[in-house]
């Protein structure tokens, strides 16, 4: 039996899910959060016609990023005694709340941005320089600052998941189930050497045990961060869908367990809570998600040699960004019927920048620990 390690961690966009599944556990012991309205006796006599000018107005759609409830959310691969780490997963979510309806943008790990008191440098180190530098509010304010002056978007709210418990928050649940209308061909590595195994997933209806899982959403040999983002926001649909199958209440324990190792976050229980109904009320075609693509992005090589990227056009980037309620529903597949991406050729054992070839960026890759695997 080979033993498999996972050296590049970048979930999740399922740490609202995760999120959510909590809260939907411990509903039935909470109090009811929203007012509840009491219905009121049928008129003995019709109503008096409004008079014009005084009909009220329909309100208005609430703008993404503007006004709506913003939440960045991290995956980070700290390990105990780790002197470094990195936040390989960055998300920011909007929700509108009235709708209801959630827009989630996937955000390049290897984006090359302007860190306060560092400098030019990949995103996924503001996080990590935050906590070391001491920075008021830590490493997600630091980063909320970052996706402020780059994107502008201001999320005050931050979940924080810390990937080396994921396997174990997916097999509380029993694995999960994602719909594929492609097949995926992906890469796996073996401990100790520089060889890959291919790790392949039929189309269709495919379940997923937590080592899957997190191999469906962060390996990228064969494809892409691009990609891997793509399927870590149809994970987070499939997630959902799974805790509101399973009998969330016998699992609580592990899921409770589980859940405190894994998630740092400012939210409070009632934002939980309120997460929660949010989460029953949502449609397959409410939740939209976005990934970048080199239409935005352009390969950079640094003075020091890392390969990076750079934003193209920043206003051009912030108009894609405020479409995000027009984009597709995560659980869409980006491929048109019929037309599935051919088998790819075997890569080396180093990921690519998507389009481009190249080797990621120097350093990227830092192993962890095997979670098992055959």
């Amino acid at each position: 039996m080979n033993i498999l390690r996972f050296p590049f961690i970048g979930l999740t966009t399922t740490v609202l899910v995760l999120l959510f599944m909590v809260a939907c556990a411990l509903w039935p012991s909470a109090p009811p959060i929203l007012p509840q309205l009491q219905p009121t006796a049928s008129p003995t006599s019709p109503p008096r016609p409004i008079p014009r000018g005084l009909a009220p107005v329909p309100t208005p759609t609430p703008q993404p990023w503007t006004q709506t409830d913003n939440y960045l959310i991290l995956g980070i691969d700290e390990r105990p005694g780790d002197q470094n780490w990195r936040t390989d997963t960055i998300m920011v979510a909007a929700i509108d709340w009235e709708w209801p309806r959630v827009g989630i943008v996937s955000i390049p790990r290897d984006l090359y941005v302007d860190i306060p008191g560092k400098g030019e440098a990949r995103i996924n180190t503001a996080d990590f320089f935050g906590e070391s530098s001491k920075y008021p509010g830590g490493g997600p304010a630091l980063l909320r600052r970052v996706i402020t002056q780059t994107l502008g978007i201001d999320a005050p709210h931050y979940v924080r998941i810390n990937m080396q418990e994921f396997v174990n928050l997916v097999d509380a649940l029993g694995g999960v189930t994602v719909t594929l209308d492609c097949p995926l061909y992906e890469a796996a590595p073996v401990i100790d050497s520089d060889e890959l195994f291919e790790w392949s997933l039929p189309a269709g209806d495919v379940w997923l045990n937590g080592i899957n899982a997190l191999r469906f959403a962060t390996f990228r040999y064969y494809s892409s961060d691009f990609d891997r983002a793509r399927r870590q926001q149809m994970l987070l649909w499939a997630l959902r869908e799974r805790a509101l199958q399973v009998n969330a209440i016998s699992r609580l324990p592990e899921l409770w367990v589980a859940f405190q190792k894994t998630i740092q976050t400012n939210l409070g229980l009632r934002d939980i809570l309120l997460l929660a109904q949010l989460a029953v009320r949502l449609k397959p075609e409410d939740v939209h998600g976005l990934t970048f693509d080199f239409s935005l992005v352009e390969s950079f090589t640094t003075e020091q040699g890392g390969r990076v990227l750079r934003v193209r056009d920043p206003e051009a980037l912030k108009s894609w960004i405020n479409g995000v309620f027009e984009a597709r529903p995560v659980w869409e597949s980006p491929y048109p019927r019929g037309q599935c991406p051919s088998r790819p050729t075997p890569p080396t054992a180093t990921p690519t920048v998507e389009g481009e070839g190249a080797p990621a960026a120097e350093g990227e890759s830092t192993p962890v620990p095997a979670g098992g695997g055959s």
